[in-house]
């Protein structure tokens, strides 16, 4: 994560804090392709969600030197087109 935030800069915040949910952006790490951690239960908490699952971002596959990146790229795109 800290990557992700070097690279979003000192105008996002990333927090692992649940309160204030809805939240405008969500995002969901999981360590395999399956993404068994996107379900009902953790949808709620966020409008709409960058999902990182195994080597891919939002169903990109990508090489693992390009996640975090590809990762602010997604919740700048998604911050910015509302």
């Amino acid at each position: 994560m800290s990557d992700v935030q070097r690279l979003l800069g000192p105008a996002f915040r990333l927090t692992t804090d649940p309160a204030g949910a809805p939240h405008k952006t969500g995002l969901l790490v999981c360590g395999c392709p399956t993404a068994c951690a996107e379900n009902p239960e953790n949808s709620n908490r966020a409008r709409r969600w960058v999902v990182v699952a195994g080597k891919t971002v939002s169903a990109r596959e990508l090489t693992e030197d390009r996640l975090a990146e590809a990762v602010a790229e997604e919740i700048k795109k998604i911050i910015f087109s509302e």
